[in-house]
C-alpha cells in the first residue's frame, strides 16, 4: 500500500479521534464543573449539527457567522437544559440524574428525527473540498481543522482549569456544593455556565463532524465512543482524554480498512477492557475521592 494512502489514514483517523475528543471533554466539563455525568451529551452534538443545518438552509448567512451562532444557541440550549432539568434534580441520587439526562438524550433524538425524518443531509464547509499536500501526499483540509480545533478546545480547557478562577469554582462545586457555597461561590451560576460550555463544545463537534459523515438522527451514537476515551485517558485528564480518543479513532481507521467495518464496532469496548484490567484509573487518571 502506497505511503500516502497510509498518511490518508493517519489524518483520518485522528479527525475522527478528534470528535471523540470533543465530545469526551464535553463529558468531562460537566463532571468537573457539576459532578454530573450528562448522558445527553450526544444527542446535544447531534442538536448542534441540525441547529447549524437548519440556520443554512433559512439563511444567506456565511458560514463562519453560523458557526459562531450555532455555538451561542448551543450555549443557550445548556442553560435552559440545566435549569430545567439537572438544578432540580440535583439533591436526588447521582443515579436518578443520570437516567433523566440518558431520558432528555433520547427525546431530543425522538424530536429530531419527527423533524426532519431518517435523511443525511450536510452543511458546506469551506475545508470540505480543499486538500493540502505535502509533495505527492494530499490530505482532506476538513481533518485538519478537526484536529486542530480539539487541540485548542484541550488546551483553553486545561488553562481554563487552572489558571482561571471561574475554572477553580467549577472544580470546587464538584467536589463540594456546600462547602463552595460558604466559600462566597454562586453555585447555581457555576453549574449554569458549566453546561453553556459542555453543549457549545458539542455543538461544535456537531458541526465538525457533518462535512464529514452526514446530518442525521443516530450521529449521537458518538457518546459511547467520546465516553470510552474519556475513560481511557482517565476522567480526570484533558490530556489523557484527548491522547486516549487520537489512538481510539486511529486504531478504528486502520483497523477498519484492513479488517472491514465491524473491528470499528469490537475495538473500543475491547481496549477499553484491556486499558481497565492494568490501570483501573485509565492511562493518565489517578485515584480521587469524588461522586460517580
Amino acid at each position: 500500500m502506497p505511503l500516502g494512502v497510509y498518511v490518508q489514514l493517519l489524518a483520518s483517523g485522528l479527525s475522527t479521534g478528534s470528535i471523540y475528543a470533543l465530545v469526551g471533554l464535553g463529558l468531562m466539563l460537566a463532571f468537573k464543573g457539576t459532578g454530573v455525568l450528562n448522558f445527553a451529551q450526544g444527542e446535544l452534538v447531534t442538536l448542534g449539527a441540525y441547529t447549524a443545518l437548519f440556520l443554512s438552509l433559512t439563511t444567506s448567512l456565511p458560514y463562519w457567522a453560523i458557526f459562531i451562532l450555532t455555538i451561542l444557541v448551543a450555549g443557550v440550549v445548556g442553560i435552559v437544559f440545566e435549569r430545567l432539568l439537572v438544578r432540580p434534580l440535583m439533591r436526588a441520587p447521582e443515579f436518578t440524574v443520570v437516567v433523566a439526562t440518558l431520558a432528555v438524550g433520547l427525546m431530543i433524538k425522538d424530536a429530531l428525527r419527527i423533524a426532519w425524518q431518517e435523511s443525511v443531509s450536510s452543511i458546506p464547509s469551506p475545508f470540505a473540498d480543499v486538500s493540502v499536500r505535502f509533495g505527492d501526499i494530499s490530505i482532506n483540509a476538513q481533518y485538519l481543522w478537526v484536529t486542530f480545533c480539539a487541540l485548542a478546545i484541550m488546551g483553553m480547557l486545561a488553562l481554563f482549569f487552572n489558571n482561571n478562577l471561574a475554572g477553580k469554582a467549577m472544580r470546587a462545586v464538584a467536589q463540594n456544593q456546600t462547602a463552595a457555597r460558604l466559600m462566597g461561590i454562586r453555585v447555581n451560576r457555576v453549574f449554569s455556565a458549566t453546561f453553556a460550555l459542555s453543549s457549545a463544545i458539542a455543538a461544535l463537534a456537531g458541526i465538525l463532524i457533518a462535512p464529514i459523515h452526514g446530518i442525521e438522527p443516530e450521529m449521537g451514537n458518538v457518546l459511547m465512543k467520546g465516553f470510552v476515551a474519556a475513560v481511557l485517558g482517565g476522567f480526570n485528564s484533558l490530556v489523557g482524554c484527548v491522547i486516549a480518543a487520537f489512538m481510539l479513532g486511529v486504531i478504528e481507521t486502520f483497523g477498519g480498512a484492513f479488517f472491514g467495518g465491524l473491528f470499528k464496532d469490537v475495538t473500543a469496548f475491547a481496549l477499553l477492557i484491556l486499558v481497565l484490567l492494568v490501570r483501573p484509573n485509565g492511562l493518565f487518571g489517578s485515584a480521587e475521592a469524588r461522586r460517580v
